[in-house]
C-alpha cells in the first residue's frame, strides 16, 4: 500500500483508536493516521487549509459533544472540496441491527464496522481505498 495515504479516525475511547491504530498500521505502515477524540473537533480539522486529504474515515457512532451519525450528516453538508471524495466508516459495539441499517441508508457512509478490527476487514477497506486512487 502506498505512503501519502490519509486516515482520520473519530473515536472517543483510547483503547479503541489504539486497536483500530495497530490494525491500520498493519496493512498500511506508511500512512498518516490523524486522530480526533470529538466529531466536531474533526470537522473543525477539515475545514481548515492545507491538510492532507482522509482517503478513509473511520467514526464511532456514540460520542459525546457530537454522535458519529450527527458527524457523518454535518460531513455530507460540506462543500465537496472539503469531502476529497473520502469513505466514511461508522463503527460501534454495538450489535442492534438499526445502526448497521442507519448506516447502510445513509448516502455518505460507505459501511458499518463491528469494533473487533478484524485485520481482514481493515485490509479490505483499506485497500478498496487505495485502489481507488483518491488524491491524497
Amino acid at each position: 500500500m502506498r505512503d501519502g495515504f490519509t486516515i482520520m479516525v473519530i473515536e472517543d475511547c483510547e483503547a479503541d483508536r489504539f486497536f483500530l491504530r495497530r490494525a491500520i498500521r498493519a496493512t498500511m505502515p506508511g500512512c498518516e493516521i490523524v486522530e480526533f477524540d470529538y466529531a466536531d473537533d474533526a470537522l473543525s480539522w477539515l475545514r481548515t487549509a492545507n491538510r492532507p486529504e482522509p482517503e478513509v474515515i473511520f467514526v464511532d457512532i456514540n460520542m459525546p459533544r457530537m454522535s458519529g451519525f450527527d458527524f457523518v450528516d454535518a460531513f455530507e453538508a460540506l462543500y465537496p472540496e472539503l469531502k476529497s471524495g473520502a469513505n466514511v466508516w461508522v463503527m460501534s459495539h454495538s450489535i442492534d441491527p438499526r445502526d448497521r441499517v442507519r448506516a447502510e441508508l445513509h448516502p455518505a457512509v460507505k459501511g458499518f464496522l463491528t469494533k473487533t478490527y478484524a485485520a481482514d476487514d481493515i485490509s479490505a477497506i483499506l485497500g478498496e481505498a487505495a485502489a481507488r486512487g483518491v488524491p491524497g
